[in-house]
């Protein structure tokens, strides 16, 4: 079973072994980008580690699986990553037994900062559960492997997606959504290069970012749905998407 956390952009996926919580887009470091620019924020990956702590409580998980764009910084590890990605991935380790990374595109040498104890993914993601309750996980900047799309059931991250709203002054604002959508399982098989036969119809999340000083782009203007491949593989429909804001509304 698959569950969004009410509030937070964050999943729980339950089995009746374990309990995983799955999250995306920390980009860690964002800090100095914005300090650059001016903005003086006390460090922000605190109260991410807050949020992860209060949702690994209230539902007993054990397992934390994070979707990709670990670090803000693309390629290169820089002075700021030493730091920041092994202090928050040891404190994982404290909150939960199993700590696991499928690799985003900001997540070059990603494994040189990583405690030990983290396991690391390939960059086309992985799958989690067993027999017919299985997700397929993966950050959503690289065609996710066969197995993933297979499941029928597939997850990432990637496209930051958010909602432009205005109010009666015409002032606009963003919101940052989730979107679910039905994907056309042999036409994915196709895109990805997959020489598969299986057919019908699977189930697509595409999770917000966790950090919430990341910018997005607005799903409501034209084109916005082509990012990355799944995405872009026409094997999905946005008109027939469900969109809704972290706190539940529907804005589609």
């Amino acid at each position: 079973m698959l569950k969004i956390v009410p509030g937070e952009a964050a999943l729980v996926f339950s089995t009746a072994e374990s309990k995983t919580l799955l999250i995306s887009d920390l980009h860690l470091g964002l800090e100095k980008e914005m300090a650059k620019k001016g903005f003086r924020l006390p460090a922000y990956s605190v109260r991410m580690v807050e949020r992860v702590k209060r949702a690994a409580e209230e539902y007993s998980t054990t397992r934390l699986v994070v979707l990709g764009d670990v670090k803000h910084t693309v390629g290169k590890v820089e002075d700021i990553d030493w730091g920041a990605v092994p202090w928050f991935f040891d404190t994982m380790l404290d909150l939960f037994e199993v700590v696991e990374v499928v690799p985003g595109n900001h997540d070059g040498n990603i494994k040189t900062v990583l405690p030990p104890r983290v396991k690391l993914d390939r960059s086309q993601g992985t799958t989690l559960g067993e027999g017919r309750k299985q997700i397929g996980v993966a950050h959503g900047h690289a065609w996710p492997s066969e197995e993933a799309i297979a499941t029928r059931n597939l997850v990432i991250g990637h496209s930051h997606f958010t909602y432009e709203m205005r109010d009666g002054m015409g002032a606009r604002t963003r919101e940052s959504v989730w979107v679910t959508a039905d994907y056309d399982v042999a036409k994915l098989m196709e895109g990805a290069g997959y020489p598969s036969k299986l057919r019908g119809k699977g189930r697509l999340t595409v999770m917000p970012p966790f950090n919430r000083l990341v910018g997005g782009q607005p799903i409501n203007r034209s084109r916005s749905f082509e990012f990355g491949p799944v995405l872009s593989s026409r094997s999905i429909s946005l008109e027939e998407a469900d969109i809704f804001l972290t706190d539940g509304t529907r804005v589609t």
